[in-house]
């Protein structure tokens, strides 16, 4: 199970086609996480243009994903999001209810 804070993103290749971006972590796994249904609303809007979306780059320490205009995710919401049953019990708990 990753802990919070042990998710650290390497690399993030964007897919603009689908509003995806490949994630490679320090622990070697790769997940996909999908943007589509936050593009063109309201502070995601910019990311709607397919080249913002292309400069999504990778946080100090790896620690978020970030595009122009202070747009960020942190590395241990997306690594949860791929792996919903590595998440702490209260942030599961929360979840299912």
């Amino acid at each position: 199970m990753a802990n919070v804070l042990e998710n650290v993103i390497t690399a993030a290749l964007p897919n603009s086609d689908d509003c995806s971006v490949t994630l490679s972590w320090a622990n070697g796994a790769t997940t996909l996480s999908h943007f589509s249904h936050l593009v063109g609303r309201g502070v995601f809007a910019p990311l709607a243009d397919r080249s913002v979306f292309a400069q999504v780059k990778i946080g100090p320490r790896g620690r978020s994903l970030e595009w122009p205009g202070d747009i960020d995710f942190c590395a241990d919401a997306l690594w949860f999001d791929a792996h919903p049953e590595d998440a702490p019990e209260t942030l599961h708990r929360e979840q299912v209810s």
